[in-house]
């Protein structure tokens, strides 16, 4: 986006020159245009099917992906909300969580989805990330807190009551759409 804008001014001040400097500017253009694509682009996060990470990996990584999502209990739900002021929607809440430790996710849940190692239900840890589908479609994901007992602790942004935990082993809503969990954190 800041590529066309960037051309669209150099447009408009092209046409202000003289036809002399026009000519001289025109010559290089092509040029600047190549620089400002390579910039754009080399400084910019993708977040398409993959996970960018802005440091090492470390062992402590779950423990504190897990207490910053803590911090965030209670927050409000809001449908497209990626922040703690606006409010989050499921996805919106693991993408800030990871995003605050240097992982940067895909924005909606079906994308998440696609990204890490994919792990049984069983052998999630804690900062794994859970998928739930409904009508056949992925359509939420939370992050595991604990895995103990028959008991899958998660922490997630629902419709009805924000950021909250949720053991979905035990609950007669989640259970039945759990779908599979995912390591983001060793891929």
């Amino acid at each position: 986006m800041a590529t066309i804008f960037l051309l669209i001014n150099m447009k408009a001040v092209i046409s202000n020159f003289s036809v002399y400097k026009t000519h001289i500017f025109n010559k290089t253009l092509p040029a600047l245009f190549l620089f400002a694509i390579f910039f754009s682009c080399s400084t910019s996060k993708r977040y398409d099917n993959t996970i960018i990470l802005d440091r090492n990996l470390r062992k402590s990584d779950r423990t504190e992906i897990v207490k910053i999502a803590k911090k965030l209990l209670g927050s409000k739900y809001r449908y497209g909300g990626n922040t703690p002021r606006k409010g989050f929607d499921c996805s919106g809440f693991t993408s800030y969580v990871y995003g605050k430790y240097g992982y940067y996710l895909p924005r909606t849940s079906k994308s998440q989805s696609k990204i890490g190692k994919k792990i049984k239900i069983k052998n999630a840890k804690p900062g794994d990330l859970v998928f739930f589908k409904n009508k056949g479609k992925i359509n939420h994901v939370g992050i595991v807190v604990s895995n103990k007992n028959n008991s899958l602790i998660i922490i997630h942004s629902t419709t009805s009551k924000g950021v909250k935990k949720d053991d979905v082993l035990n609950s007669t809503y989640w259970k039945k759409r759990i779908t599979f969990a995912k390591d983001i954190i060793t891929h």
